[in-house]
């Protein structure tokens, strides 16, 4: 991604994840929702290829766990995303390939 092309890649993550107003917050004073969702962005930011998210709405109300799955389907084309969750339904929604794991075996 080209340096110049960062600003408004950031603004559009930002709108993705309803964080716009907090574009001018230091982020020891967001919630710990918001700091998830920025650590979600962050990943995004410089177009990796193959990301790793553990668990990335953990702790989100309904609204903003369905925004973050619409933001993932959005963004996963031309990228690998490895995911770790607890929700099957999470899984569902996004995953192409799932692997379940029980007792440390897939």
């Amino acid at each position: 991604m080209a340096a110049e092309d960062i600003p408004n890649e950031v603004d559009k993550l930002l709108d993705n994840l309803d964080l716009k107003l907090l574009r001018d917050k230091q982020v020891r004073y967001i919630s710990i929702g918001e700091k998830r969702k920025v650590s979600v962005a962050i990943a995004y930011v410089g177009d990796s290829k193959i990301l790793f998210l553990d668990e990335p709405s953990s702790g989100f109300d309904s609204v903003s766990r369905r925004d973050l799955w619409d933001m993932l389907k959005n963004y996963k084309t031309g990228k690998i995303i490895i995911l770790s969750t607890h929700y099957m339904d999470e899984a569902d929604f996004l995953g192409d390939r799932i692997a379940i794991m029980s007792e440390g075996k897939i």
